[in-house]
């Protein structure tokens, strides 16, 4: 793939690289297994190559590139234990936030999350998921802002990231339809101010990318580490 020249922005050329290439990543425009050049992405960004070396060693401390020395820098191949790793504390997290969304929560912030949730469907049967995906990632965050936790929503990106390859991978029209449904349960059972029916939505929803692992890993065995 290719990237765009970068546009003068208040935020560091490091970041803008960082997010660049992670959103790449991710979305798999850059899928494991590919070779990439800090000289080459800093041609096509048009900056210096310290922003793009310091942007590839953010990625290699999240696992995503292998940096060896006189040997090509790759994308790494998903591991399916970051991957689970990444559920169990993602889960941790928003549980937490949901109890206090519960305790906090007011009418108008009932009218914001379905609000959002007509934007989801708006978002539907895109031929890019990458707007569907975004939003739904605005969702969770929203909900962890109700909680009054919004620094929750920095932690659980910082280690869903591995799950977003996955999820990229499953997000099929029919998938994006059975999320907006799971989406629309919890909403429902938070305006309830059901904690006990809203924790069960929210740990089968984030849970669900267990089930189909195996699946995707058969699907795409050569994005995936080798199993011991």
């Amino acid at each position: 793939m290719t990237f765009e020249p970068l546009e003068q922005q208040t935020v560091s050329a490091t970041d803008l690289v960082f997010r660049m290439v992670y959103d790449a990543v991710i979305s798999l425009r850059l899928p494991p297994g590919t070779k990439v050049s800090e000289t080459e992405i800093a041609r096509q960004l048009d900056v210096s190559r310290q922003p793009v070396r310091d942007a590839f060693f953010r990625l290699s401390n999240l696992g995503f590139l292998s940096i060896r020395p006189q040997r090509a820098t790759l994308i790494t191949r998903i591991s399916e234990e970051a991957v689970l790793n990444a559920v169990f504390t993602r889960i941790a997290l928003e549980v937490e936030c949901l109890r206090s969304t519960i305790q906090r929560l007011t009418d108008s912030d009932i009218a914001a999350l379905r609000a959002h949730l007509a934007l989801q469907k708006k978002a539907l049967n895109q031929t890019d998921a990458t707007a569907f995906h975004q939003l739904d990632d605005k969702f969770h965050g929203l909900l962890c802002e109700i909680s009054g936790h919004a620094h929750a929503w920095n932690l659980i990106q910082e280690h869903k990231a591995h799950m977003d390859r996955i999820r990229y991978l499953t997000l099929s029209a029919e998938r994006q339809s059975e999320v907006l449904e799971e989406h629309t349960s919890l909403v429902e059972s938070i305006a309830a101010r059901n904690l006990a029916q809203a924790e069960t939505y929210l740990r089968a929803h984030l849970g669900a990318i267990r089930g189909v692992l195996e699946e995707i890993r058969d699907m795409y065995p050569d994005y995936f580490e080798p199993t011991s």
